[in-house]
């Protein structure tokens, strides 16, 4: 055995008798557990465990208490061996088992005993306090999860683009062999699928209807329907009678009802599928004793909607609300109503291009003239696949697919080309980010900028040597310009790093120059100018700003660099590095900086 297994056992067996010798000392009444008990707590891989007698207020009750071999770095569990029937109770699991620490919880791994006698507590107060009836605002603010162990294994994931807000109403469904798909509108719903899978047929396209319950009230585990019967009547009540009816007429083999609900925790959204009584051998009940277009409407709806279970089904959100912040992040509103337009696609543009998408950004413009090569896989989002393709196109395939509600244009062009079009689709946009590095299309960027009024503000991101520097700058529509900056020949006024030698490399191919860094020293970078584009985007930009990435200055002289004598006068408090610099753009070099 290794000695750092040996290690991990001998800690396990000390923490495991200091358990024990404290009980024997108070005299708890701890009895370990057989193999039989402990197969009850397999899927927690119970090692060790005792069984405790516990009097309250009704009755004493057993609380069994195990670890496993992570013990004590893992805390200890407990379960509840006299209890009611499953979801009596919450926050016990099928197997008894109490849920006691949340998922973020931690506990000493020094104090065993004590960490052990601190659940046990917990334990009598949660139980106690069920005993006195205090337990519907738990189901109520957990929905979810009690709705789902309540439920059978299903057989599709179930994703929603709903709007999760009242009124009840009529929604969208999509059906494929992989996941259903739930939609306030079509048209929605037919881009998301478009975006997800561009190869869809369109006959796998087709939608159907289903319906919107907003319940007034969480119900309880004792409230959950669970016969179409039971479904009806609760979409009855939210005055959707008539259309189940009319869904019901078309016989179909699903008939799709979400219920909606707010807790205080925020919106829940489940889905309790209603199945086409089946037929056997040839006999259908749904017509059974009629013509098959006799039937009375009241007669096939009794037997549409009755006593055949109804299935219990999760719903995974996938609105753009949830992704972006899960419902908490103000900023999403206003992120959702921005076009970003992301000029370069490269090492430095496709991160931040993904990082906005991510952000919450409804809209991407992506521009770019060049194709995906090997050289650019260990720094870039797009992999292996994606080599001899266009950057622009393929980055906003991927974007398409990973992020569905995101709308992703994409040119494969020089930007001298879009910005001479009388149709420029830049022109319109709420936010440009240049990662180009490119000084001719830059330039012209920035007179093209200026000659339409800057009504937008543009973000230039670039890089210095190995990455050991990076540069955010913000023209905002009511200051500066990008030329402020920099001399005649795109040449900064302000360089953070200096070099002995040329630290450009060059490929065995004609004019194939690069730069030796690699996604780990980048990522601080593409954040900088990720941050200063949500900056904009937000309004918390109101002057032309230079944000300056210095890395750590070990790592700045490890390549071999040091840092320019304008930063070491400009910001002598910074020369550690490993920090972030603001200035007005164009100022002086004489003065002094900040730390952002």
């Amino acid at each position: 055995m290794p000695e750092s297994d040996k290690a991990l056992l001998n800690r396990f067996n000390s923490a495991v008798s200091a358990v024990e010798e404290r009980w024997r000392h108070i005299s708890v009444p701890a009895e370990r557990l057989v193999a039989k008990h402990l197969a009850k707590y397999h899927k927690h891989e119970a090692a060790v465990g005792w069984r405790i007698p516990i009097k309250f207020s009704d009755q004493t009750r057993r609380f069994d208490v195990f670890v496993t071999r992570g013990f004590p770095f893992v805390p200890a569990r407990v379960a509840l061996v006299d209890r009611p029937d499953f979801l009596t109770w919450p926050h016990i699991e099928r197997d008894g088992v109490l849920c006691l620490l949340p998922a973020h919880g931690t506990v000493s791994v020094d104090d065993p005993y004590g960490t052990v006698a601190g659940l046990i507590e917990m334990a009598y107060d949660l139980i106690d306090g069920f005993l006195q009836g205090d337990y519907d605002g738990e189901f109520r603010a957990e929905f979810l999860s009690y709705w789902a162990n309540s439920a059978k294994a299903q057989d599709r994931p179930i994703l929603s683009l709903i709007d999760p807000v009242p009124p009840s109403r009529i929604i969208k469904v999509w059906e494929g062999r992989k996941r259903i798909v739930i939609a306030d509108d079509g048209d929605r719903l037919q881009a998301w699928l478009q975006n997800l899978n561009p190869g869809l047929p369109s006959p796998e396209c087709r939608l159907r209807d289903g319906v919107l319950v907003w319940l007034d009230e969480v119900p309880l585990p004792s409230e959950y329907p669970t016969t179409a019967r039971e479904v009806y009547a609760i979409a009855a009540r939210a005055g959707l009678a008539d259309s189940l009816d009319a869904l019901a007429s078309e016989a179909p083999d699903l008939l799709f009802v979400a219920l909606g609900a707010m807790t205080e925790n925020g919106p829940a959204i489940v889905a309790p599928i209603i199945k086409r009584p089946p037929i056997i051998r040839g006999n259908d009940p749904l017509i059974r004793g009629f013509r098959p277009s006799r039937v009375p409407e009241p007669i096939f709806n009794a037997r549409f909607f009755g006593a055949e279970l109804a299935g219990k089904n999760s719903v995974d959100r996938v609105d753009a609300g949830w992704i972006h912040g899960r419902g908490q992040d103000p900023r999403v509103v206003t992120l959702q109503e921005a076009t970003v337009a992301v000029l370069g696609c490269g090492s430095v543009g496709a991160p931040v291009a993904v990082n906005l998408a991510r952000a919450g950004v409804r809209k991407l413009i992506l521009v770019d003239q060049e194709k995906f090569k090997g050289a650019n896989v260990g720094r870039h989002p797009l992999g292996v696949g994606s080599i001899d393709s266009p950057k622009a196109s393929e980055l906003a395939r991927r974007l398409r697919s990973d992020l569905p509600h995101v709308e992703v244009e994409s040119y494969v062009s020089k930007v001298q080309a879009l910005l001479l079009r009388d149709d420029c689709p830049l022109a319109k946009v709420d936010l440009i980010v240049s990662a180009l590095g490119d000084w001719p299309s830059e330039s012209m960027l920035d007179e093209w900028h200026v000659a339409n009024g800057k009504r937008f503000p543009i973000v230039y991101g670039w890089t210095e040597p190995y990455a050991a520097a990076g540069h955010a700058v913000i023209v905002s529509p009511s200051a500066g310009r990008l030329r402020d900056g920099l001399n005649s020949a795109g040449q900064p006024h302000l360089v953070a790093t200096q070099w002995a030698e040329d630290t450009r490399r060059y490929e065995p191919a004609c004019g194939a120059a690069f730069e030796p860094y690699g996604p780990v020293e980048l990522g601080f970078i593409t954040s900088l100018v990720s941050h200063a584009a949500l900056d904009c985007l937000l309004g918390s930009i109101g002057t032309a700003t230079h944000r300056i990435w210095l890395a750590r200055r070990n790592v700045l002289e490890g390549a071999g660099g040091q840092w320019s004598q304008a930063i070491r006068e400009m910001a002598p408090h910074a020369l550690e590095g490993g920090t972030t610099l603001e200035r007005r753009w164009g100022q002086h070099l004489s003065m002094k900086v900040r730390a952002a």
